[in-house]
């Protein structure tokens, strides 16, 4: 079972209904199980400005998987994934899914299909949400530690390969997201930092274009304060982060060479499971590898790709809740309206989830002597 808190008071989006964990448990030594990972999911984002495309999402995603636990520390877990966009008489990806995972330091090293998307725990200015709807396999190597006072996430997503001669380049990314908890004394302070380096490149192709490497990072203070249990109002958190880009490249392709971006959070958990939260944007000639379209100061806009905001200010308010109606069975709605307080305009999203994931035990083995 996933327990909708574990997010409570890191003062960003509580998407722990969309993260897909297959943990190793010592108690499942030697067991078979079959399960499912399904989302369906309804975005839609009215957003008529020169930076973010204004459009919608809408569909399902459907994982079907089998997964082998050997012993105490080992587990292969093996599926399909299949994405289905309403409106589209084909799939829009099918790709199997492999998962080899072994417990390490207290922590568990994947090879494969990671752990990847919403459970990286990164901020919106690095990245997207919507990539759980529109890219949400990442395949490589990542090392993971999860406890209440500390969190490590290191990965590695090889997401183009190239073979001699192909016009095109190879791309990976790597990624850190960390955080520890330094005080606990009544109310908590927690220090984050995280970072994602883009490369694009590679020596046995045949593209003119030059090597590309980028590189985002941020690091914040967090304050989170528990209220009540019984009362309306469970707990409060507030947040500030200084994000950076730099582009590394040799040749520079991209509009700006560096930047930068304060994102500041205050955020509200109530009893009716409705959080509420308040954001602050400023930006000045930032650009984000995987991050929310609205952060950057270039244009990611289909009809105007060539526009420049150097300097991007946002009010975004959110309303987020997270309901779970069965086992294993969780129903999201979020409505998140912003101000683009440097154009005058305002502009909204508003999305609809349904997340499925059961995993039936199906017979325990002997053991292998």
């Amino acid at each position: 079972m996933i327990s909708l808190g574990s997010y409570a008071g890191h003062s960003q989006l509580d998407n722990t209904a969309f993260d897909q964990l297959q943990p190793i448990v010592a108690d499942d030594s030697n067991a078979l199980f079959i399960g499912v990972n399904a989302l369906g999911f309804n975005k839609n984002n009215e957003y008529f400005n020169d930076i973010a495309d204004g459009f919608t999402l809408f569909g399902f995603q459907f994982n079907p998987y089998v997964s082998y636990q050997v012993g105490e520390r080992f587990m292969f877990s093996g599926g399909l994934y299949l994405q289905k966009d309403f409106g589209n008489d084909d799939f829009s990806e099918i790709a199997p899914t492999f998962t080899a995972q072994y417990t390490f330091l207290d922590g568990r090293v994947l090879f494969g299909t990671l752990e990847g998307a919403t459970s990286h725990q990164l901020i919106e200015p690095l990245f997207d949400f919507e990539r759980v709807l529109v890219n949400r396999l990442e395949n490589g190597f990542q090392f993971k530690m999860d406890k209440p006072d500390f969190f490590l996430d290191l990965w590695v997503d090889w997401q183009n390969m190239i073979y001699p001669g192909d016009n095109d380049q190879e791309e990976v990314t790597a990624g850190l997201s960390f955080r520890k908890r330094i005080i606990d004394k009544g109310a908590k302070i927690s220090l984050p930092v995280q970072a994602l380096v883009f490369h694009r490149g590679g020596q046995i192709d045949s593209s003119p274009l030059p090597l590309q490497t980028y590189l985002n990072t941020a690091l914040g203070l967090i304050l989170d304060k528990h209220i009540s249990d019984a009362g309306f109002l469970k707990s409060v958190s507030l947040a500030g982060y200084h994000c950076y880009y730099r582009d590394y490249s040799n040749t520079q392709l991209q509009t700006f060479k560096d930047g930068d971006g304060l994102y500041l959070n205050a955020s509200v958990k109530t009893k009716i499971h409705l959080d509420v939260m308040a954001s602050y944007w400023r930006g000045n000639e930032f650009i984000s590898i995987q991050g929310g379209q609205l952060y950057p100061s270039i244009s990611s806009t289909f009809k105007d790709p060539l526009a420049v905001e150097p300097q991007r200010e946002l009010l975004i308010f959110r309303f987020l809740h997270n309901l779970k109606i069965a086992d294993h069975i969780y129903v999201s709605t979020r409505f998140e309206p912003h101000i683009d307080i440097g154009n005058g305009d305002f502009e909204f999203s508003h999305g609809f989830y349904i997340n499925y994931r059961p995993k039936f035990f199906v017979s325990r083995l002997k053991d292998h002597k």
